[in-house]
C-alpha cells in the first residue's frame, strides 16, 4: 500500500501543483513574455479550469477503467506542460495551459478508484486525503523550479513535463492492476443516484471555487506589485502556500472528529479570510506569508472534504461523485477567474479580493443543508 500512496500523492502533486496551479506562480513571467493583461490572464485561467471540468466529466464516462483515466491524466498534463515550454506565441501558450489543466481533472477521479482498491476500508478516508494533499508538495516543487530557472522559465516547464511522465508511470506500476466493471447508469439514474444527493455540496463547492480563484490566479502578481524587483519574496510565499497545503491531509481526521459540514465551514471561512488578509498587507512578510500558508492548508482541506462527502453520501460511486464535486469547484474557479479578472486592478486589488472573500463566506450556507446526509 505504501508505495502506491507515495506515487499517487506524487501524481496529484504533478498534475495539480505543477501543471494546473503552476500557471499562477509563473504568471508574472508569462505576462512579460506574451504581453497579456489581467483580464486576458483571468480568461486563460478560466480555460484551464474548464478543461479540468471537461476532463472530469470524461473521467466519469470511463471510470470503469481507472488505469486509463490515470494515463489520460499524465498524458494531458505532460503534453500541456511541454506545450507551454515550447510556445512561440500567446495562442499556443493559452491552448497549452488549458490542456495542462485537464490532467488534474482526470487525476482525482482515477485515483479515488485506485485508492479504494489499494487501501483497506478502515484507512481509506485518511488515505484519500493524504493523496489529495499532494497538491501542496507540487506547489513547493514548482517554487523550487521557479528559483532554479529564474531567467529561463521554459526550462522549468520542460522539467515539469518530465516529472509528470515519471510519476504517472510510477503510479501505474504501484497499482494492484485489477479493473472493476460497473454497470453504466443512464442519465436519469445518474441524476437520481449522484446529482440529487450531492446538490448542496455542489453549490458549496462552486462558491468555494470562485473564492479561491483570487489567490490562485492573482495572488503572486499582487505580491510582486507590492514589492517590485523582489521576485524571491513572492516565490517564497508560494512555496509557503504549498508547504502548508500538505497540512490539508488533516481533513480526514477533522471530518471524523467533528462532522464534514463543520470541518467544511471552518476551513472555507478561514480560506475566505486569507484572501482579505493577503490583499490588506501584501508587502508585509508576516501577514502575507500567514495568508499564503492559511490559504494552502484550507484549500487542500476543502478538496479533501469534498472527497469525504462523496464517499459518505454515495459510497458505491465515490469516484463519480468526487468528479462531479471537483467539476463544481472548477466551474466556480473558472467563473471566479473571469469575474475577478475584470474587477482586478494590479495597483488597487482590494475590490477583487474582498469579493473573493465574500464568496467564500457564502459557501457556509449550502454546507449546513447537508447535515442530514451524515446521520
Amino acid at each position: 500500500m505504501r508505495p502506491y500512496i507515495f506515487s499517487a500523492m506524487a501524481l496529484i502533486a504533478a498534475t495539480y501543483g505543477l501543471a494546473r496551479f503552476g500557471y499562477g506562480l509563473f504568471l508574472p513571467r508569462f505576462t512579460e513574455t506574451f504581453e497579456i493583461g489581467s483580464a486576458a490572464s483571468g480568461a486563460i485561467q478560466a480555460g484551464n479550469f474548464l478543461a479540468f471540468c471537461l476532463a472530469a466529466a470524461l473521467a466519469i464516462r470511463i471510470d470503469i477503467r481507472p488505469r486509463l483515466v490515470v494515463v489520460c491524466a499524465g498524458a494531458t498534463a505532460a503534453v500541456g506542460a511541454a506545450g507551454v515550454a515550447a510556445s512561440p506565441n500567446v495562442v499556443i501558450f493559452a491552448a497549452s495551459v488549458v490542456l495542462a489543466g485537464a490532467g488534474a481533472g482526470f487525476a482525482t477521479p482515477g485515483l479515488v478508484t485506485l485508492t479504494a482498491r489499494n487501501v483497506p476500508e478502515d484507512r481509506r478516508e485518511r488515505a484519500q486525503t493524504i493523496v489529495n494533499a499532494g497538491t501542496g508538495a507540487g506547489i513547493v516543487v514548482a517554487g523550487a523550479l521557479m528559483f532554479l530557472t529564474m531567467g529561463q522559465w521554459r526550462l522549468g516547464w520542460v522539467a515539469m513535463a518530465i516529472l509528470i511522465t515519471l510519476v504517472t508511470v510510477a503510479t501505474l506500476l504501484s497499482d494492484d492492476a485489477r479493473e472493476e466493471i460497473h454497470a453504466r447508469e443512464t442519465a436519469l439514474q445518474l441524476r437520481r443516484k449522484v446529482l440529487a444527493p450531492l446538490a448542496w455540496p455542489i453549490v458549496a463547492a462552486m462558491l468555494a471555487g470562485a473564492s479561491s480563484a483570487a489567490i490562485w490566479t492573482f495572488g503572486r502578481e499582487v505580491m510582486e506589485e507590492a514589492r517590485p524587483g523582489e521576485e524571491s519574496y513572492s516565490i517564497t510565499a508560494w512555496m509557503v502556500l504549498g508547504a502548508f497545503g500538505v497540512l490539508g491531509a488533516a481533513a480526514g481526521r477533522m471530518a471524523q472528529k467533528w462532522t464534514p459540514e463543520f470541518a467544511w465551514n471552518l476551513t472555507v471561512v478561514l480560506m475566505a479570510l486569507s484572501a482579505v488578509l493577503l490583499v490588506s498587507a501584501p508587502a508585509m512578510m508576516l501577514p502575507a506569508y500567514t495568508a499564503a500558508g492559511l490559504f494552502g492548508a484550507t484549500y487542500t482541506a476543502i478538496c479533501g472534504i469534498l472527497i469525504i462527502w462523496s464517499s459518505r453520501i454515495i459510497p458505491d460511486r465515490a469516484s463519480v461523485g468526487t468528479a462531479i464535486l471537483f467539476i463544481a469547484l472548477a466551474v466556480g474557479q473558472a467563473v471566479g477567474a473571469v469575474v475577478l479578472g475584470i474587477l482586478m486592478d494590479p495597483t488597487a486589488p482590494f475590490l477583487a479580493f474582498a469579493t473573493a472573500g465574500a464568496l467564500g463566506l457564502l459557501a457556509v450556507g449550502p454546507a449546513l443543508k447537508t447535515a442530514a446526509s451524515f446521520r
